[in-house]
């Protein structure tokens, strides 16, 4: 039987800031696995397994504690060296952050081909992987919603307003035109730094967006791409499968995208 990557049953997001304590998270996740277990998403049994992507180190000896208390296993943290079967082609392999690799090894997963996955969160990342299974590099820049923030806090008069897709290019007021300036200036230098690496590496590579302000930029991004908003949790699974014994990736098979 091929593997697949199943639809996932919940996404709760909280926040990661302010801090809090490890008990504090303990009753957080308590009352979530008891929720979700009521309406009949999850099963009591099925919160052991644990698997962590963190980019804001701090949080997560805190994280690990609240679950351990929980009853939960060990937790298996994605790193440089936890990589989920790909290879890390990279000049400092310790400085990618583990959620460019849950990204990555989705992605590959997905298409079983070159990927170039674009997450729209805090920062706008842009990781590829190779044609061989490996993480060549990609780029970082400043997210959109750090982009919005910016320029409310940096100035004097702009307002903080709610990003959303433009409607065009030409922005009548200010609000609009800072619309336009954020999403149309991001989604040109991902298109210019795709096609750009395209060239380089002389591969044409599959497009997936992710991240929370995918939606907002996937209707005007002219590369053709696929929306998949909640890729990160897709690829911590497959890592967390792959440290279990499953192969995931074959050259010679295809595998059903569910």
């Amino acid at each position: 039987m091929k593997p697949h990557i199943n639809k996932l049953s919940v996404v709760k997001k909280i926040p990661s800031a302010p801090l809090k304590t490890a008990a504090l998270y303990k009753e957080i996740f308590e009352a979530f696995i008891e929720d979700y277990s009521a309406r009949g998403f999850i099963k009591n049994s099925e919160h052991k397994a644990v698997i962590i992507s963190s980019v804001v180190p701090v949080i997560t000896p805190i994280i690990v504690e609240a679950l351990q208390d929980l009853g939960a296993e060990k937790p298996l943290v994605v790193s440089h060296r936890v990589t989920g079967g790909l290879t890390l082609n990279l000049r400092r392999k310790k400085t990618i952050g583990a959620d460019r690799i849950s990204n990555a090894v989705a992605g590959y997963f997905l298409f079983n081909q070159a990927v170039a996955v674009v997450d729209c969160g805090t920062a706008t990342t842009l990781t590829v992987v190779g044609k061989n299974a490996d993480i060549l590099g990609g780029a970082i820049m400043p997210g959109i919603g750090l982009m919005q923030k910016a320029l409310f806090k940096g100035t004097a008069k702009l307002p903080d307003i709610a990003v959303k897709t433009p409607k065009g290019f030409l922005g009548r007021d200010t609000e609009s035109a800072i619309t336009t300036g954020i999403i149309h200036g991001t989604a040109g230098a991902v298109e210019n730094i795709i096609q750009g690496i395209e060239g380089e590496i002389a591969c044409e590579l599959k497009i997936i967006l992710t991240g929370g302000f995918a939606k907002i930029l996937s209707p005007i991004l002219k590369l053709n791409h696929i929306l998949r908003p909640n890729l990160i949790f897709e690829g911590m699974r497959l890592i967390y499968l792959q440290t279990k014994g499953l192969k995931l990736f074959n050259k010679t098979a295809s595998y059903q995208d569910a």
